[in-house]
């Protein structure tokens, strides 16, 4: 791997010493340029792309963001256009494919020979998010009557500009799916030895309809560095990257950071995402959890002549939310996390709730005992500060069990468990953790 440098890139441009800047930049490995140019304006980074070899300026194209490649789509000359578009892998096509209006996507599979524009729609006509959208028709197959000799010069022939060679498909006339080839056990098998013999005859293989989430916990489960993706027939279509994996990954985990924080998700980096989308994914949820937590005052005023009779109550409310807040959010993400992991399913509700059970009552009756003594800071009233420990302990102990059980029920919904968590959980906790404590206190003090 190339060691990236800082270049003065607008030093050069201004001083139009293009020639030195072409050796500095193509000394370097894409994702680095792309470090390079970001702050340029697209005027700049045209440049830039020019100086750049056909493959190279592809590859950086791929990993600008969609705004930044909306703004020089609309700049490039049609043959700069069509040179980057042609030289992108499947897979990368396809991403921008999606992410472009309908007129910029028009014009780009004009550039397409037929055959590859067939190709390009038959991918963007498989469900989003599935694993036929992400897969890339850029493999190796092999069939299963061939030596090995003869399997090695048909990689040398085909395998050039593919996206892997390291794992091979052995597959029949049909192309169906038979078994997996390790390229370093056909090269070290005997020339005559036929294919079939050293294959992996039980491939871990994925369906075009499955999600790519699903495939990715495949890909981790199995330590694999490419899937190959089946019709229905299991007919060999294509294959599924780790790279690839990498980033359905980091997008799953941004999806869940920003359910959890109650927000829709946004797909773009932050000073690439207009400021009136964040304001429009955050502003809904944050006007319904207010109006959802002012029915707290609700509840206080309902016990407002116990308030002013004992006004020391009020000292313990923010207590009770905070320790029901935290508590039901440590369960929740335990929960939500396990669940991503494939560690809890379904199923495993009750064992869940049993679990949570016995460990929110210890947690609860520590929490309580704690508050009794420290209530005495505050107050001589025994009966109150009593009435404060128990009420911590009933506060965790239902706090505990909502977190818990609120990801099973979004599942059993089909509602992302991350979006049963976060301030959602936190609000009704607080809501109904302080309906609890006054209606515990109200009781014995009484």
């Amino acid at each position: 791997m190339k060691i990236p440098i800082k270049i003065d890139v607008k030093k050069f441009i201004e001083s139009r010493d293009f020639k030195t800047l072409k050796k500095l930049i193509q000394d370097q490995e894409p994702a680095s340029i792309v470090d390079v140019i970001e702050e340029l304006p697209p005027t700049e980074k045209l440049i830039i792309f020019r100086l750049l070899p056909k493959d190279v300026a592809a590859e950086v194209f791929s990993e600008l963001e969609p705004d930044e490649q909306l703004k020089l789509i609309q700049i490039f000359k049609d043959e700069t256009l069509k040179s980057i578009f042609e030289n992108l892998d499947p897979d990368d096509r396809t991403e921008l494919l999606e992410e472009m209006p309908a007129n910029v996507v028009s014009k780009l599979l004009e550039f397409l020979s037929p055959g590859e524009r067939k190709a390009a729609l038959n991918i963007l006509n498989y469900p989003e998010d599935s694993a036929g959208r992400l897969m890339t028709p850029e493999y190796v197959s092999i069939q299963v009557n061939m030596t090995t000799e003869k399997a090695l010069k048909h990689v040398r022939s085909e395998g050039r500009d593919k996206e892997t060679i390291y794992t091979l498909f052995a597959v029949d006339e049909t192309r169906k799916l038979l078994g997996i080839v390790e390229l370093k056990d056909l090269i070290f098998a005997e020339e005559e030895t036929l294919v079939r013999n050293v294959m992996n005859p039980n491939p871990i293989y994925v369906y075009t309809t499955d999600t790519q989430e699903d495939v990715a916990s495949i890909m981790k489960k199995y330590d694999l560095i490419s899937a190959p993706v089946v019709d229905s027939d299991d007919r060999l279509v294509g294959i599924i990257t780790v790279d690839d994996i990498i980033d359905v990954i980091d997008e799953e985990a941004t999806e869940d950071i920003h359910h959890m924080a109650s927000m829709s998700t946004t797909e773009t980096p932050y000073f690439h995402t207009p400021w009136w989308i964040f304001v429009k994914n955050r502003l809904p949820w944050v006007l319904g959890l207010m109006l959802f937590e002012s029915v707290s005052g609700e509840i206080v005023r309902h016990f407002q002549s116990m308030i002013i009779a004992f006004p020391i109550m009020t000292a313990f409310i923010t207590t009770m939310s905070s320790t029901g807040g935290n508590t039901g959010s440590q369960i929740s993400a335990l929960v939500i996390r396990g669940m991503a992991l494939g560690e809890i399913q379904k199923r495993d509700w009750w064992r869940v709730l049993l679990r949570e059970l016995v460990i929110a009552s210890i947690i609860g009756i520590s929490a309580g005992t704690l508050l009794f003594f420290r209530a005495f800071l505050l107050s001589r009233n025994l009966f109150m500060n009593f009435s404060v420990g128990l009420a911590v302990v009933v506060v965790a102990l239902y706090a505990d069990v909502i977190g818990a059980t609120m990801p099973f029920i979004g599942r059993l919904f089909k509602i992302d468990p991350a979006v049963m968590s976060g301030p959602l959980l936190a609000t009704l906790v607080d809501v109904s953790g302080i309906a609890i404590y006054l209606m515990i206190v109200s009781a014995i003090v009484h």
